[in-house]
């Protein structure tokens, strides 16, 4: 038996993934996963649109074309129309977390179902807006966020603080694992692939992210707003914002949060 939901920390730069291969594995590997009712989420790398670095003097973000271009460096398996890319945000009330990775593909379409929600923030960006610095056209990533920082791990015996998208993929894939749980003991399929499903109806259970943005590559970054959005990027859970925060909720609140899961795998989630 497949596992439901698979989360992976795992991401290069895609322009280092040899193109063939990258095609290959998306659509074959990915695709099929998707297909068979498994939800595939990763992490969506840690370093905003590129290097994280602000300093166009310093920036790091060059093209390995032959050309050594500056460019934003999207990343892969996350750029992979059929994977869930999974942002990060910090604090109570969240925000972008500035290391989020987020951007467009180069070497992937995006998907129709997608249009209208990326059509919407690129008409808001001002005339110029990054030009020559991403492919407008491509899949545009990320698809959700979770709380991203003040993670503890134990190693050798000792606890120790860790942040990263590397914590947010898995936080969220554990929302995802509850709501299939709802699902199959209602006698339902688990969920399989969630984007066509969170840019249809599954975003009205999740909360805007509306500031920050991802800065890398001698830029700002893409900047967080109201709508879809690579700069943080699309929504974050509102019940994995509560049962994450313990100290900002309440046992009643929690009580309650799980009680919306159960709502959401029980309505929202089976249609």
């Amino acid at each position: 038996m497949d596992p439901q939901t698979i989360s992976t920390s795992y991401g290069d730069h895609e322009q280092t993934v040899p193109y063939t291969y990258a095609i290959r594995v998306c659509a074959g590997m990915a695709s099929s996963l998707g297909a068979r009712g498994v939800s595939l989420l990763f992490a969506s790398s840690d370093s905003g649109v590129g290097d994280g670095d602000t300093d166009l003097a310093t920036q790091s973000c060059k093209s390995n074309d032959g050309r050594n271009v500056t460019e934003f460096l999207p990343t892969f398996p996350c750029s992979c129309p059929y994977v869930t890319a999974v942002g990060g945000t910090v604090n109570i009330p969240e925000t972008a977390v500035s290391f989020s990775g987020g951007g467009f593909s180069d070497y992937f379409a995006r998907p129709a179902y997608r249009e209208a929600a990326v059509s919407e923030y690129l008409a808001m960006l001002a005339p110029g807006t990054f030009k020559g610095l991403y492919n407008s056209t491509g899949r545009a990533y990320l698809d959700v966020v979770a709380q991203a920082e003040y993670f503890s791990i134990i190693y050798q015996g000792q606890e120790s603080p860790i942040g990263g998208t590397s914590c947010a993929s898995p936080a969220f894939a554990a929302f995802v694992s509850m709501l299939n749980d709802v699902r199959i003991n209602a006698g339902k399929t688990p969920l399989g692939f969630l984007n066509p499903m969170l840019y249809s109806t599954g975003y009205t259970a999740l909360n805007d992210i509306t500031q920050g943005s991802n800065p890398g590559c001698g830029t700002p970054g893409f900047n967080a707003t109201v709508g879809w959005d690579p700069g943080e990027f699309m929504k974050a859970n509102r019940v994995m914002t509560c049962l994450h925060a313990d100290h900002t909720c309440s046992h009643w609140t929690r009580h309650t949060q799980l009680r919306k899961i159960e709502r959401l795998g029980l309505g929202l989630a089976l249609n």
